[in-house]
């Protein structure tokens, strides 16, 4: 009878083992961020990132926004949403229209992200 206890407790110490902890890398950054990127085409957009729910607040010089839902990648950044991809590293992305047309892009630096 004295196994039962010892294999219960030995298995609970391997499930607290695999439990899910917190990703050390998501405490390390601000819950919300913006930047403004100018793209080779002349156009601009602001991007409002919001990492505690991992989506992206798109606003282009055409007053259109959107959100866009993160995506799963092994580093950088991807979001998509209705139609539109925005992939990058850094900071310099690539935004995909709807139409396929992509647009490489750059972050201004803080305080030059006046419109």
């Amino acid at each position: 009878m004295t196994r039962l206890p010892v294999a219960l407790a030995a298995g609970g110490l391997v499930l607290m083992g695999c439990s899910t902890l917190p990703d050390p890398r998501a405490a390390a950054l601000p819950p919300m961020m913006s930047k403004t990127f100018r793209c080779d085409n002349g156009s601009r957009f602001w991007v409002r990132f919001d990492n505690r729910n991992d989506s992206a607040l798109v606003r282009f010089d055409d007053d259109l926004e959107l959100r866009m839902a993160g995506q799963p990648v092994g580093s950088g950044i991807h979001y998509t949403g209705f139609g539109h991809d925005l992939r990058g590293k850094g900071g310099e992305v690539v935004l995909t229209r709807p139409t396929g047309d992509s647009l490489r892009c750059t972050a201004l630096p803080s305080g030059s992200e006046a419109q």
